[in-house]
């Protein structure tokens, strides 16, 4: 009998429960319900109920997703330690963080049965990847704090949507729209000195200069701001040196060439790498006839980097202009070893490739300037090799050869230019006057060799008010009379 009532006194003992029902609610960074979030639960601790050491966890994983209300519900969670992470429905990681899991009623132990995460209200690092925070945990913020926290990750989703936009806008190259989205995210954020640089590069390119000068040195102003706290001082410094560089580009379309000089001269001195600088102020100096100011900054660039080619092209330009054949001719062979060796290491470089063609052209023009003609002809097949219009050194060609009275080279050559341009005038003279000359007299009239009459022709049809159009009608003429002889019979 006394057996009986111990058996019965333990069934009327309460059930001891070792499990909780975990709830949350998970709210966007726009204060939202996110719908379809999937919220993991990882056990990875268990608590001794004794003397509350934590041991290691069982791995259990318990897993479930958001209602339409951003809401979840989790029954029969084990009591313990939890890694809880949360991802949205598109599949981005929004939460890393611990909790307890645990009997409510134990005042000994915390239990944290209840996630709410609103991430509008979340510091942007709380919502990294691995991040291991709890947003309940630090100090309690102010209504106020909370406020502009929420106002700042508000801003952060509508900047990130108009970012997408804007791509949009600018792979169509809708200018208009771009701008008024880069309005807008300058309205959003105006500390954001890359925003001020894509505005004022529309700006520029719709000649819009007095609008791009402002958004280029806003841009400026931003940027030098955040040089003290950056985290990579060499890259800030580059792009601010970027923003003046264009901003100095701007001033000098407008003409106003000392603002444009003044930003150029600031670029450099705050760039890691002066070089570019100093060669927007060279080819400034030099495009508005300031040649020996254009040599001394092409000097500079140069001398910061041999590497670019840029520089070369520009000082030897000057420095012919200025009578310095064999100076322009130096530095023309330094350019184009520039260009061959950035050609090598980037053989994709349209750019590179047609300015070594420009100056392998300059540099045949020169040395026919010189009478070099031998190491001309050479140079001049070299630019006509890696020129994007071949037309120009290989027309060179032929008139050197026409020069040096080498009739079939020289219309050769002018037939090689005129198939890679049909309708340049001045290669149908020569080749029509090397023709002509090989003409004679047969039968009472005056004969040149077939395609002479083409040439003269084609000469009047693409210039027929050019600086060769007389002689050309001349030619027309005798071709069409009547030889004249010294030869007269007598009258009877």
């Amino acid at each position: 009998m006394k057996s009986c009532c111990i058996i019965l006194m333990a069934l009327l003992l309460p059930v001891q429960r070792w499990t909780a029902t975990v709830t949350g609610r998970i709210l966007d960074r726009e204060s939202k319900p996110m719908a379809g979030a999937e919220v993991i639960y990882t056990n990875v601790g268990i608590v001794d109920r004794n003397d509350q050491r934590i041991t290691e966890g069982t791995g259990k994983v318990y897993k479930i997703r958001t209602d339409k209300q951003g809401k979840f519900s989790l029954i029969g969670v084990q009591y313990g330690v939890y890694r809880i992470e949360v991802t949205a429905a598109d599949g981005s990681h929004v939460y890393s963080g611990r909790r307890n899991v645990g009997d409510p009623e134990n005042k000994e132990v915390e239990a944290q049965n209840k996630l709410d995460i609103d991430l509008s209200t979340a510091e942007s690092n709380l919502a990294e990847p691995g991040a291991e925070t709890n947003l309940a945990a630090g100090k309690k913020k102010t209504k106020e704090q909370l406020e502009l926290i929420r106002q700042e990750n508000s801003n952060s989703v509508k900047i990130n949507r108009l970012i997408v936009q804007l791509h949009g806008a600018l792979d169509v190259k809708d200018w208009p729209v771009a701008t008024d989205v880069l309005e807008q995210l300058i309205a959003l954020d105006a500390n954001r000195w890359e925003f001020y640089q894509n505005l004022g590069t529309i700006q520029a390119n719709l000649t819009h200069y007095q609008d791009a000068v402002k958004s280029f040195a806003k841009g400026v102003e931003v940027a030098e701001k955040m040089l003290a706290n950056a985290a990579d001082p060499v890259q800030s410094k580059t792009n601010i040196s970027e923003l003046l560089i264009s901003e100095g580009d701007a001033y000098n379309r407008m003409g106003k060439l000392d603002e444009a000089i003044a930003r150029y001269t600031k670029a450099a001195g705050i760039a890691p790498k002066p070089a570019m600088a100093h060669y927007h102020a060279c080819n400034a100096l030099s495009n508005n006839g300031k040649t020996e100011a254009a040599i001394e900054a092409c000097r500079q660039s140069v001398a910061d980097d041999p590497s670019q080619w840029e520089s070369y092209q520009v000082l030897g330009g000057a420095q012919k202009t200025l009578g310095k054949s064999e100076d322009a001719l130096e530095t023309y062979v330094k350019g184009v070893a520039a260009a061959r060796k950035m050609l090598e290491e980037q053989p994709d470089s349209g750019r590179a490739k047609t300015g070594m063609g420009q100056m392998l052209n300059s540099e045949g023009n020169l040395l026919v300037y010189l009478k070099r003609y031998d190491e001309a002809i050479p140079v001049f097949n070299q630019a006509a090799d890696s020129s994007p219009y071949p037309a120009m050194p290989l027309f060179n060609l032929c008139a050197t050869y026409y020069n040096l009275k080498r009739a079939q080279e020289a219309v050769d050559t002018c037939d090689r230019a005129l198939a890679a341009d049909p309708t340049m005038a001045d290669a149908y003279y020569i080749k029509a006057s090397m023709l002509f000359g090989q003409g004679k007299v047969e039968q009472g009239r005056f004969a040149a060799p077939a395609g002479t009459m083409e040439a003269l022709n084609k000469y009047l049809e693409y210039a027929p008010f050019g600086a060769h159009a007389n002689d050309v009608r001349s030619m027309i003429d005798r071709l069409n009379s009547e030889a004249e002889t010294s030869y007269k019979p007598h009258k009877k």
